[in-house]
């Protein structure tokens, strides 16, 4: 065997042997330590990919189920005192609003103990109690909690919307100590002390009239104005005066913004104006914007606890 032959068949990677090897095998032939580097490095970058994804979803996971699950079946509640004068309340008043019951479950349940709880005079439901045809058998369930206690309701822009039986609803209510007030006034004496409430249509669905509304109870110093969505306050008065100032007002529709974030809200609902939570002046008077309890559209409350306020009144 020639010299030449000898190299070719013991020198297989050489310059003779590459010459004749198809290009698509040339580059096949790679060291095995590069192998190993691609793969890892492969295997690192999925990794580090990995990770990115879960700092970002188990944050947005863990806000969603706190959203969901944890906040809107938390109550808090406030009280507030109405009136200068140094001796004990006269009236208390609580206000359930934006109840959206469909059946009666914990946080329902929490809000008739807590509402019985504080002793008050009166119950004003100030809107947006029930959502749907089907739920005033629940409302039934939550009205019979709250026992013989005065009530107070108006409507909210929900029970339009859903198409709500409201001649139904004002049977029912009536039937648990509930007056449902559509621009009316109702007169309550309470231990030798008078307080009108004046409640409103809602702003946003229908069409509120406080003139019309007060005329009855204009005699009356001491009242109360109750309108669903706050938005009403921020508007001219349909006529002067309409009967203000008023000792309080009560509102709710925004649920505080419902999701929000360091304190503002992604977005409030249409028929809230510049209100969103809490006490504002008006040319009403001062007027307090509930929380609510429940929630629509969307099932999460983020930075917008359900709220109960109480108020006691001092005349």
């Amino acid at each position: 065997m020639k010299l030449g032959e000898i190299l070719l068949y013991t020198a297989p990677f050489s310059a003779r042997q590459l010459a004749k090897t198809p290009l698509t095998w040339r580059f096949s032939f790679v060291p095995t330590e590069l192998h190993t580097r691609t793969h890892t490095q492969k295997a690192r970058l999925r990794m580090n990919r990995i990770l990115g994804y879960a700092l970002v979803l188990i944050p947005i996971a863990a806000l969603l189920g706190y959203g969901a699950y944890v906040e809107p079946n938390r109550l808090e509640v406030t009280r507030h005192t109405v009136g200068t004068t140094t001796t004990p309340a006269d009236i208390r008043i609580v206000q359930i609003s934006d109840l959206h019951l469909q059946q009666m479950d914990d946080i329902r349940r929490l809000v008739a103990h807590q509402t019985v709880a504080a002793k008050p005079d009166v119950i004003v439901l100030s809107g947006d109690i029930v959502d749907r045809k089907e739920s005033l058998a629940a409302l039934e369930a939550f009205l019979d909690e709250l026992g013989p206690i005065p009530k107070i309701a108006v409507l909210g822009n929900w029970e339009y919307w859903s198409e709500i039986d409201l001649k139904a609803l004002a049977e029912l209510y009536a039937r648990h100590h509930t007056q449902l007030l559509i621009n009316a006034c109702q007169v309550i004496e309470i231990r030798h002390k008078t307080i009108a409430f004046v409640g409103l249509d809602d702003a946003l669905a229908s069409k509120p009239n406080a003139g019309k509304a007060g005329k009855h109870c204009a005699d009356t110093s001491a009242k109360v104005l109750i309108e669903h969505s706050p938005g009403f306050f921020g508007k001219p008065m349909d006529q002067p005066a309409d009967n203000a100032p008023y000792l309080l007002s009560l509102s709710g529709h925004t649920h505080g913004g419902q999701i929000t974030l360091f304190g503002s809200p992604l977005e409030t609902p249409p028929g809230s104006g510049a209100y969103q939570q809490g006490w504002y002046e008006t040319q009403y008077g001062k007027l307090y914007v509930s929380r609510g309890i429940g929630t629509t559209v969307v099932p999460l409350r983020i930075g917008a606890e359900p709220e109960l306020p109480i108020f006691d009144i001092k005349l």
